[in-house]
């Protein structure tokens, strides 16, 4: 690898590092190639990436950016699993895939939110990914926001429904 590919490979992970919300780093040693393509298919599909990275250049990178806490842990077959949007999906995809291959070691992890970084280890990533998803969240904060309404509707109903069973009682026992 010339200088000029070096310093365009570093200037692409600088600018990673900076964009991306969550992200985990993962010892790949041991996976086949096969594997490592399942991998990816399943982080494509919930809107992440996959990139081996070369240590040296990816410590040149972090310089600067939220991966900087990271820095040391840039050694051996690593891989950045990264995601710009969703962190909790990110997590739940390599820990099910970790699941099925025990050859795939988290390493590390880092979370960025409204400019507040924090560095995860391999119990908090697992963590993350029993969190429920964006989808569960929502619909469970609907069903509580739904939840007064429907009672008082079915408050209200009741008080017609008790009038006309009162009456049909009335007309059951004049007959």
């Amino acid at each position: 690898m010339d200088r000029t590919t070096k310093e365009a490979t570093v200037a692409e992970l600088k600018d990673l590092f900076n964009g991306v919300v969550s992200a985990i780093l993962v010892d790949s040693n041991g996976l086949t190639a096969n594997k490592v393509v399942e991998l990816r298919k399943d982080l494509n599909q919930s809107d992440a990436k996959m990139r081996i990275v070369k240590n040296t250049l990816a410590k040149i990178a972090s310089d600067g950016t939220p991966f900087e806490a990271m820095k040391d842990q840039f050694q051996g077959t690593r891989a950045l699993i990264f995601s710009y949007e969703n962190p909790v999906g990110l997590a739940k995809v390599v820990h099910d895939f970790k699941k099925a291959n025990d050859k795939l070691q988290v390493k590390g992890g880092l979370l960025s939110s409204d400019g507040k970084i924090s560095i995860l280890n391999a119990a908090e990533v697992d963590a993350l990914a029993s969190l429920p998803s964006k989808e569960e969240l929502v619909a469970k904060l609907l069903f509580i926001l739904n939840a007064p309404i429907t009672q008082l509707v079915r408050t209200l109903n009741e008080v017609p429904a008790k009038f006309v069973r009162t009456l049909s009682a009335v007309a059951d026992s004049k007959q």
